[in-house]
């Protein structure tokens, strides 16, 4: 079973209802905290997904290296030196190549206070297309997507979330139009993509909502939640405008939308 819960379905412009990108992935039982945006560890909190704090947080999943999807990278590791955390199996910080760089960016700002205390801190940077197998089972896959960078990580990456059933969630990450998108996306139980601006506003490396009904058409994915979105995509009605392109069944997000695989009563989309 893959469980998404997002935290924050907005961009880097906040909006009631739209935080920073911000979600907490469950696979198979496995807790990840996804693209940690402005607030998330606040959210992650707030959602009683993490009731002993950073304690229950062991694995984090990057994307990229924009501060709408990390900058709580940093809360993270100052939380972990203070010396009330208890855990001691290891964090793992699995990200795209580039990571351990900005890592070292980040204690050149910081210093000694970025280091946990308690705990080990493994990070991994990830190859485009190498499988990841996790204990319950459950595998990610990151692939190349088009969100151009500056001197941050060499790579922006989506992911591709496989429980050891078979069910398939895709995460987007940020990123336009792109054929490993579509591959990525092909016939897959749920797709989590960005659909950020308006047709009139498009932004390269970006998704807009014509672009996202075109995506569905050619992947026909079974079920698509549509999150970090700026505040006039935000402020449609998203699903009306997209309809059901290919006969996939799509969801806007908001703080604190749920989906899961296999579908199960009260599942938001």
């Amino acid at each position: 079973m893959i469980r998404v819960h997002i935290l924050g379905a907005g961009g880097a412009t906040p909006l009631p209802g739209h935080s920073p990108a911000a979600y907490h992935l469950t696979l198979d039982g496995l807790p990840i905290l996804l693209d940690p945006g402005p607030g998330a560890l606040v959210r992650v909190v707030a959602a009683g997904l993490a009731p002993r704090g950073i304690d229950d947080i062991g694995r984090v999943l990057l994307s990229h290296l924009h501060p709408d999807h990390c900058l709580d990278l940093v809360a993270l590791l100052f939380a972990a030196h203070s010396p009330l955390p208890r855990q001691r199996d290891p964090l793992a910080l699995w990200g795209p190549p580039g990571l351990a760089r900005h890592l070292e960016q980040l204690r050149g700002i910081w210093g000694r206070s970025l280091e946990p205390r308690s705990r080990p801190l493994e990070v991994v940077e990830l190859a485009p297309g190498e499988v990841r197998s996790l204990p319950g089972g459950g595998t990610f896959a990151p692939f190349l997507v088009d969100h151009p960078q500056d001197r941050l990580a060499d790579a922006c990456f989506g992911f591709r979330f496989t429980d050891r059933d078979g069910h398939v969630v895709v995460y987007s990450g940020d990123t336009g139009p792109c054929p490993e998108l579509t591959e990525a996306a092909r016939g897959v139980d749920l797709l989590v993509v960005e659909c950020s601006t308006t047709d009139d506003l498009a932004t390269p490396g970006h998704m807009t909502v014509g672009q996202v009904a075109e995506l569905c058409r050619e992947a026909r994915p079974q079920r698509v939640v549509l999150t970090h979105q700026y505040p006039p995509a935000a402020a449609l009605d998203l699903p009306a405008l997209i309809g059901a392109p290919g006969g996939s069944a799509v969801v806007q997000a908001r703080d604190g939308t749920v989906c899961q695989v296999p579908y199960s009563e009260g599942d938001a989309s």
